[in-house]
């Protein structure tokens, strides 16, 4: 394995902060990382694109002498702890999203530190992962779970270790350890699945594969399957594009004519959608993530269960192919629910339907079905 560069550092940030959160997704409204760069260098990443380039500053000299700086040159924000512990303590409590465990979580233990803080300020938590790495710090895991909100997504794009997988993931952990640590933390109780993203087009998007990382995600208690595709707009693109010509050099012609028609595009999409929807059927898998909103203001909390039902259709019309006018109604009405501060229970109580189309961005049809949600008939 290459030689990886490691620069401790101190930022004047670490939180970020969504104005909407990411809802259908993975609930978030906060995230932050103690590191910049990853070494598991994976080819698909989107990180590499230049609107997230953690190389931007890097002296060309430096640039030139590395074969992936993305992957070698990995920057610690050493003191990530006290930036979060300040930020969140300015903060609703909300979601955040971690991103901590790569290798050189070994050496500084940032991810432990930054559960601390989560864990002493009563934040919920969400962390996409790749490495058993992870389980080093289950005991406050387990602590976090029981005081607000834990969920463990496993970062996954097939379920078999062949030589393809190691092309994409040329230095991330086999498949088989993360379905371990899968298992190991279910059995626990903590929340715990797939996020299976991206789905690679003609390389494991076909029914055998798919059903296989749903079944293993099953056998492994894992409680969910959230799949997406893969992103390739700026040097993201570019990247993957040279690897994916050294794996076959056919299959580039056949990326850039999907990726070149939206309509060819929006049918695969669903296609590939509709297969883990067949699946996740099949074994019993829940084929998204479940919003938790336990750790909500109780007055709020409904507002954000029918806020979830919003987000959620929308991804549904995102991943069938459609998109367009519908998908955002049901995300703009979603936002707006979210952001209220008054009870919609107790604005339907007062004023039936047409309390509920006073809420900016609700119209009538959505009134509809938020009407249809309140009275628990969807």
């Amino acid at each position: 394995m290459a030689k990886v560069n490691y620069q401790p550092y101190q930022p004047k940030t670490i939180l970020n902060t969504q104005k909407h959160g990411d809802g259908g997704w993975f609930w978030g409204k906060y995230s932050a990382s103690p590191y910049i760069g990853c070494q598991w260098g994976c080819v698909y990443c989107y990180c590499r694109d230049e609107k997230y380039n953690p190389h931007k500053k890097l002296p060309a000299e430096k640039a030139a002498q590395l074969d992936d700086p993305f992957s070698q040159y990995i920057k610690i924000k050493t003191n990530a702890p006290e930036l979060l512990r300040k930020a969140l303590a300015k903060k609703s409590k909300d979601l955040i999203y971690l991103d901590c465990y790569q290798p050189v979580d070994s050496k500084y233990r940032m991810g432990e530190k930054l559960l601390k803080v989560c864990y002493d300020l009563g934040f919920p938590v969400f962390i996409n992962c790749k490495s058993p790495l992870l389980l080093e710090d289950l005991g406050l895991l387990k602590k976090i779970k029981r005081k607000s909100h834990l969920n463990i997504g496993w970062s996954i794009i097939t379920a078999r270790d062949d030589k393809t997988r190691s092309i994409f993931e040329p230095k991330a952990p086999p498949v088989a350890t993360r379905f371990a640590a899968m298992k190991k933390l279910s059995q626990t109780g903590i929340i715990t699945g797939t996020v299976f993203m991206p789905i690679l087009p003609f390389i494991y998007d076909n029914a055998e594969d798919i059903e296989n990382v749903v079944r293993s995600t099953k056998e492994a208690g894992g409680q969910y399957v959230l799949d997406g595709g893969l992103t390739l707009w700026g040097y993201c693109g570019t990247y993957f594009y040279k690897a994916l010509a050294k794996y076959d050099s056919g299959l580039v012609s056949k990326y850039k004519e999907l990726y070149n028609d939206n309509r060819c595009f929006h049918e695969y999409t669903k296609q590939v959608h509709e297969l883990v929807l067949k699946y996740c059927r099949k074994y019993k898998v829940i084929p998204y993530i479940p919003r938790p909103v336990s750790f909500y203001p109780a007055k709020l909390r409904k507002n954000k269960e029918v806020a979830a039902h919003l987000y959620l259709e929308a991804r549904e019309i995102q991943l069938s192919g459609q998109g367009g006018y519908r998908e955002w109604a049901y995300r703009k009405g979603a936002w707006a629910l979210d952001e209220m501060s008054t009870n919609i229970v107790e604005i339907y109580q007062q004023e039936g339907k047409d309390g509920i189309k006073k809420i900016k961005g609700i119209g009538d049809k959505l009134a509809d079905k938020i009407v249809l949600i309140l009275e628990n008939k969807i």
